[in-house]
């Protein structure tokens, strides 16, 4: 009995292993969306299901390339959350939601000048500059500035480190240690 207790003990205070768990990472650039997942302890999904849907309704699919990357273009008017899912077909998912104000609102006004390739841009001097499109210009500058930062921080966020490995033997010494108390305290 007292090998049961500590079983179902063990079971119910045990979360999900994160060793290999699936992640996904999305970035906006312009009117396209790209990313990538890749696996906690190392690796890209090759080849691997993806699927991009707004508002529950899709707007592209395909394959995983050599890098676990994707890549789609956008509708021009993102109405709603986009969801961008990816599955290995081994029991491995991920998924991602961009909400709308990652697009960047209003789109940038014809006649503008871009300062870089798939960058912000600026107004041609003879056009009036509007609040919405400075709001749009600024957005897509610091979209441009704030992925890189994202990436690193999902990276860091995922990767497995010493202090999680230790807590994980010890959890298991410990429980052999109590295995062991239980089974000389029933002799």
């Amino acid at each position: 009995m007292p090998r049961a207790l500590v079983l179902l003990l063990a079971l119910l205070l045990a979360g999900p292993a994160a060793a290999h768990s699936l992640r996904l990472f999305a970035k906006v650039e312009g009117r396209e969306v790209s990313g990538y997942g890749f696996f906690v302890g190392g690796g890209r999904p090759r080849g691997a299901d993806w699927s991009a849907r707004m508002a529950g309704l899709p707007l592209a699919q395909g394959q995983t390339d050599a890098e676990g990357g994707f890549r789609f273009e956008l509708p021009e008017a993102v109405t709603g959350d986009v969801v961008i899912a990816l599955d290995t077909g081994e029991g491995h998912m991920a998924r991602v939601t961009l909400p709308p104000e990652r697009f960047g609102g209003a789109p940038v006004p014809a006649g503008a000048i871009p300062l870089r390739a798939g960058g912000p841009a600026l107004p041609a001097a003879e056009e009036p500059l509007s609040a919405q499109a400075l709001r749009a210009i600024v957005s897509q500058a610091v979209e441009a500035e704030v992925t890189p930062l994202r990436e690193r921080i999902e990276r860091m966020d995922a990767r497995m480190r010493v202090t999680d490995i230790v807590s994980g033997l010890f959890l298991i010494l410990g429980g052999a240690g109590i295995a062991l108390w239980a089974r000389g305290r029933h002799r």
